[in-house]
């Protein structure tokens, strides 16, 4: 999973109108909601505080009264395309009284949020599974074999008077090809 590894600030300025945007990592909806408060106060002479997030499937933006598509859209498609998860922006504009009409607005908000996902960078974040494993004592080789080809993997357990029980924590990319370790064939 890709997240922002820093925030990032951007900026876009176009016939007067000034747009400003932060792109962050978040953990949830409060967190978000959180930042924008922040942002609201200490930008509350702006015209316009237009935002989008991204959690796992779930996604949300806002205009906040430019025209339907124009800034919430734009501000959650650099997300999308960066493919970043649990990640949130926030584009305000201060007006410099001229209207850029539905394309400029797009460019601008996109814009600004895009300068601003370039400079927060990305971090990978690999999620971690756990495999409940029972290993009779015939296949304790097993263990040995998984230690070589997923130096990562952690693992946990004990001997009891079938063999070995425990868990394995592997990342959730190797789950697929770490499974056939665990096939035991069935006894005649």
């Amino acid at each position: 999973m890709q997240v922002p590894a820093q925030e990032g600030l951007g900026e876009h300025e176009d016939r007067g109108s000034r747009f400003l945007a932060w792109v962050f990592e978040i953990t949830d909806e409060e967190a978000f909601k959180e930042k924008l408060a922040s942002v609201k106060k200490e930008h509350s002479k702006a015209r316009h505080w237009c935002w989008a997030w991204r959690l796992e499937d779930a996604y949300r933006f806002e205009d906040d009264g430019e025209p339907s598509g124009t800034a919430g859209r734009p501000i959650l498609q650099v997300l999308e395309k960066r493919q970043l998860q649990n990640s949130g922006a926030i584009c305000v504009r201060y007006f410099g009284g001229v209207k850029l009409g539905t394309g400029g607005l797009v460019r601008a908000y996109g814009g600004a949020t895009a300068k601003a996902a370039d400079h927060a960078g990305v971090r990978i974040i690999v999620l971690r599974i756990t495999l409940d494993v029972r290993l009779s004592f015939p296949r304790l080789g097993v263990l040995e074999e998984i230690k070589a080809k997923f130096p990562s993997a952690i693992l946990r357990g004990a001997f009891d008077d079938s063999g070995w029980n425990g868990t394995v924590e592997i990342d959730e990319p190797d789950s697929p090809q770490i499974s056939k370790f665990f096939w035991e064939p069935p006894s005649s």
